[in-house]
């Protein structure tokens, strides 16, 4: 659990003001560009910069150090970032916020995260006319620092503390008269939110899980390969304020790489020691925890690619979702694991050291989104007790909603759109269905190519030339002009290739892998690399000689609906 330890605040004077917006800034340059940290005792500053590193001021017979981090934006769920500089001010026994202004803010004190701006002139101009009155009038800025040796910088502009910020710890100081220090927080172990308004989560009246967004849930999407699962995501799942970590399952994913493992560590005294390493699952399940009021996602893409009960071990249990509120209920909200598991690894990492004991689960704003391959029998299999844990959906395979762009689009110099090609081929498929293992899983998804992959490069021209001219490159007696011939020519090659090495082959290499005969001119052509030189050599509606004269007049004679 992520605590808040110290807060840095500082009120913004009308000469900081001027700094940060370069206002009577000289025009041949110089000049100060930096914020006062003045009036803060040295030892309460240098305990503030704990986590920060320390670098060598340049400054003559000064031996403090500069202190660099980086700052995260408060109540930014994107985790935009900075880096944020402290030095000394040399012959004062002070620190200064080092390089704010127009051209090296940070973003936290920018116009687009809400920070004030001074007046214009009729020019356009800022101007200080007005001493910048009721602008600045109660403009602090505040750092915070946090249990995960993080730091989150922000500002608040209001006259008296807001209500529902916790009360009698100090918390006052920064909104009264004397506004600069730095509080020390850490006795009160209070919870840290990263929201400009309310960052004490311990604070929000008792109502720490009552206030969780219930977006989570857990859903399988399946399908044939290029049907859309990876778009569908984006487009019904992910929304603006989502926070996203995606990741891919494959035969060498572990449990360890999914939840953590035990690693060696070396302190700064050489002393080794053993501590837990949270993997991707344990890292959002603590985030989402801290950030009850933010949606988060996990993407896990082909997650039959790896031994997927095994990667959960004994997270599987998680997946079981409390659907209802029922009498007697434990508070959790919905969409909250219904059971959770002894795991002091993962509980320390959520709850923190001294509530290592508690339960883990999977909190109601965590969804969990797995996409596969209907089509990959090769791989893993989910069994029953695994998948009735998700909701299932299937992606179907069509053109609905597709980008007519892409549906549209013709197949090299062939005239054939990428959407009939598809129909018939899939026609295909499922009408064999008796001579193929699992048939319907065999089609091809509308988004199995890229629109590149279709476009045509017209500097290939006959490649009989191309032939002709590797002969003299293999010979050295090429000319300048045959030279800027051949590169064009392969710079063509490698574009008209990306069709016919990605669907063509996989209909033979996979769809058709045991019955080439039903769509391929196999008489004729008896391997892969025939195929594709044939479709290579020729031209238009010619590089469909590869396939049997019924499937070619299929899609070929094939009308738009």
């Amino acid at each position: 659990m992520e605590y808040i330890e110290r807060i840095f605040y500082r009120k913004i004077n009308p000469s900081d003001f001027k700094k940060l917006y370069d206002i009577d800034r000289p025009e041949s340059g110089g000049g100060q560009t930096y914020l006062e940290a003045a009036g803060i005792d040295n030892e309460k500053m240098v305990d503030f910069l704990e986590y920060a590193e320390k670098s060598v001021s340049p400054l003559k017979n000064e031996k403090r150090f500069i202190y660099t981090f980086n700052a995260y934006v408060l109540g930014d769920t994107k985790k935009k970032s900075d880096f944020i500089e402290f030095a000394p001010r040399g012959g004062r026994n002070n620190y200064r916020i080092s390089r704010q202004n127009m051209k090296y803010k940070h973003p936290a004190w920018r116009l687009e995260n809400g920070f004030p701006e001074p007046l214009k002139n009729s020019a356009g101009d800022y101007t200080s006319d007005g001493n910048f009155e009721g602008i600045i009038d109660d403009l602090v800025i505040i750092i915070m620092r946090t249990s995960y040796k993080k730091y989150y910088a922000g500002f608040v502009n209001l006259h008296n503390m807001p209500a529902r910020w916790p009360q009698n710890i100090g918390l006052e100081s920064i909104f009264e008269n004397d506004r600069r220090g730095v509080l020390n927080l850490e006795k009160y172990h209070i919870q840290f939110v990263n929201s400009i308004d309310m960052p004490f989560a311990d604070y929000v009246d008792g109502e720490w899980e009552k206030s969780r967004l219930t977006t989570g849930d857990n859903v399988l999407l399946y399908g044939v390969p290029g049907s859309g699962k990876s778009w569908t995501i984006e487009h019904e799942y992910c929304n603006a304020d989502s926070v996203v970590e995606r990741l891919v399952f494959h035969p060498d994913y572990t449990y360890s790489d999914f939840i953590g493992q035990i690693l060696p560590a070396v302190d700064d005294d050489g002393q080794v020691s053993y501590k837990f390493t949270p993997g991707p699952f344990t890292n959002i399940l603590r985030e989402a925890y801290n950030h009850p009021r933010t949606e988060y996602i996990l993407i896990i893409e082909e997650i039959n690619r790896g031994n997927a009960p095994a990667i959960f071990g004994e997270v599987f249990q998680l997946l079981d979702r409390k659907v209802e509120v029922r009498d007697n209920d434990d508070g959790y909200p919905i969409g909250t694991s219904e059971y959770g598991i002894t795991n002091m690894n993962i509980a320390e990492e959520m709850y923190g050291k001294d509530k290592k004991t508690e339960k883990v689960r999977i909190p109601s704003n965590l969804s969990i989104i797995g996409t596969m391959n209907t089509s990959d029998q090769n791989v893993f299999t989910l069994d029953t007790a695994f998948q009735r844990r998700w909701d299932m959906r299937l992606i179907e395979n069509d053109f609905t909603n597709i980008d007519s762009a892409l549906a549209n689009a013709e197949i090299l110099d062939t005239t054939v759109t990428w959407k009939n090609f598809c129909i018939e081929i899939n026609n295909i498929v499922i009408g064999n269905s008796a001579r193929m293992t699992s048939a319907e899983d065999k089609r091809l998804g509308a988004y199995f190519v890229h629109l590149r992959d279709l476009k045509f490069n017209e500097n290939m021209g006959d490649l009989r030339e191309y032939d002709s001219l590797r002969k003299k490159e293999s010979k050295g007696s090429l000319t300048d002009e045959e030279e800027a011939k051949i590169s064009d020519i392969r710079e063509a090659i490698r574009q008209n290739r990306k069709f016919p090495e990605k669907v063509i082959k996989y209909l033979w290499d996979d769809a058709f892998k045991f019955n080439r005969e039903v769509i391929f001119e196999t008489a004729e052509y008896q391997s892969l690399e025939q195929v594709i030189r044939a479709f290579m050599y020729a031209k238009g509606l010619e590089r469909f000689k590869i396939f049997k004269d019924n499937v070619r007049d299929a899609f070929t004679d094939m009308k738009e609906e």
